[in-house]
């Protein structure tokens, strides 16, 4: 890629440099395989707290010295567990490259965390965990990823927490925090010399095992969606909630084409189902359609809330219009698609955050040629119509399809398997 120098260090690490020297600042994201997606029913939430641990302590830095480092340089560190990743990042000024490039090797030292500091987190955790609220889209996400061996919270459970001891948290901390677990992406304003200082600083560094300690699963049911994938809730009160997903098999419909159609459908104000049941029908306030992606895999998601008695003429009208899409798209709304997305990849290199999370998850996700956006804008420039139609064709087909739906039984009352067979057969 011409944008994006790829380095893969000997022990696996990969760093990816994003150069825009018209940029004044610059990102350093870490990026770890982890999270609920490997954990099992008894390490679940280890990866959430291991997180929550090198905000206590790194590589032999205090709490206090963290921080003192991170307000000499006048920034922030961020740090987040997701499904598939553990993620730390840092924007700062050029000039503070090589402090901020040692914090970040911090995180690779083979130094346990003390028995005092592990109890203190995992109060913090337990407080998180009491105060969490599953709300419906959490459920069906953790049903969507759910593979042969589980599914389970981000942060775990209290139980779960309490059981945790000192060696089992020091064996993950070894799996997630060395170098062939993880990449580095640095984006913004640096110069090449700061970029071999970055590669020549990681390669140093060694592994705990021989082999890559983590290896996602298929998602159960991935592509091979029936009635069994649907799921409906019962929430009082309130208004009714959709999730629509259709999931994405990357080998017969390639990224770029599965967002143009996240874009046609509801993923814009100028978008057809937005067109159709905010400003036609006005059955809603808003509707959105977004990809998902956990890891490698990835799925076409259309979400909104209606009033209760509107539920069931909203989804007729969304499957209706879905099946207008596999039967002819108007070359006009392609070209409309290409010129929004021509405008957002222009837009995304005036900032060194979204840069870096366009890198370092698409390095999650196993691709990184998923961040080339010159190879985006010239796919998009050679994207028919025709193929477009065949990606609808492929993407929406109830064999990729989960509905879910909460709904007021009060108002709602009944067996819904009817209404969501009607749906799947008009696709």
């Amino acid at each position: 890629m011409s944008a994006i120098h790829e380095h893969k260090l000997q022990n696996g690490m990969t760093i990816l440099c994003w150069h825009q020297p018209h940029l004044h600042g610059m990102e350093m994201g870490l990026y770890l395989k982890g999270g609920p997606l490997y954990e099992t029913e008894e390490t679940q939430g280890i990866c959430h707290l291991l997180e929550h641990l090198c905000f206590r302590g790194l590589g032999g830095l205090s709490h206090d010295m963290i921080q003192r480092t991170l307000n000499r340089y006048g920034t922030e560190l961020d740090g987040m567990t997701c499904a598939e990743a553990i993620v730390f990042r840092l924007t700062a000024l050029p000039r503070y490259f090589d402090g901020i490039l040692e914090l970040f090797t911090c995180f690779f030292s083979d130094i346990p965390w003390t028995a005092e500091q592990i109890d203190k987190e995992k109060q913090v955790v337990l407080r998180q965990i009491e105060q969490a609220d599953e709300d419906f889209d959490d459920a069906v996400d953790r049903a969507w990823r759910e593979t042969p061996g589980g599914v389970y919270p981000r942060m775990g459970t209290a139980e779960s927490i309490l059981a945790l001891d000192e060696f089992t948290i020091r064996n993950w901390q070894r799996l997630i925090f060395q170098p062939q677990n993880a990449c580095l992406v640095i984006t913004g304003n640096f110069s090449d010399g700061m970029e071999r200082t970055a590669v020549e600083t990681f390669a140093d560094l060694d592994n705990y095992t021989d082999e890559p300690p983590f290896e996602q699963s298929i998602p159960m049911g991935f592509c091979m969606r029936d009635a069994e994938s649907d799921l409906v809730q019962d929430e009082e009160g309130g208004q009714a909630c959709v999730h629509i997903a259709f999931d994405i098999d990357e080998e017969n419909v390639f990224p770029l084409a599965a967002q143009v159609l996240d874009a046609i459908t509801a993923g814009n104000c100028d978008s057809l189902l937005f067109q159709a049941l905010r400003e036609e029908e006005a059955l809603v306030a808003e509707i959105e359609s977004f990809i998902q992606e956990t890891g490698a895999f990835h799925r076409l998601v259309i979400r909104y809330d209606v009033r209760q008695e509107y539920l069931a003429e909203s989804l007729r009208k969304v499957f209706m219009y879905l099946h207008r899409l596999t039967m002819y798209i108007r070359p006009v709304r392609l070209d409309q698609v290409r010129a929004l997305f021509a405008a957002n990849n222009t837009l995304i290199t005036d900032s060194v955050s979204e840069l870096n999370e366009l890198a370092g998850w698409a390095w999650v996700a196993g691709d990184v040629s998923r961040a080339d956006l010159d190879a985006q804008m010239q796919t998009f420039s050679d994207l028919t119509a025709e193929e477009l139609l065949d990606a609808a064709q492929t993407v929406f087909r109830p064999e990729n399809l989960c509905i879910s739906i909460q709904r007021d039984p009060a108002v709602i009352p009944g067996d819904l398997s009817g209404l969501l067979a009607e749906l799947r057969a008009m696709l």
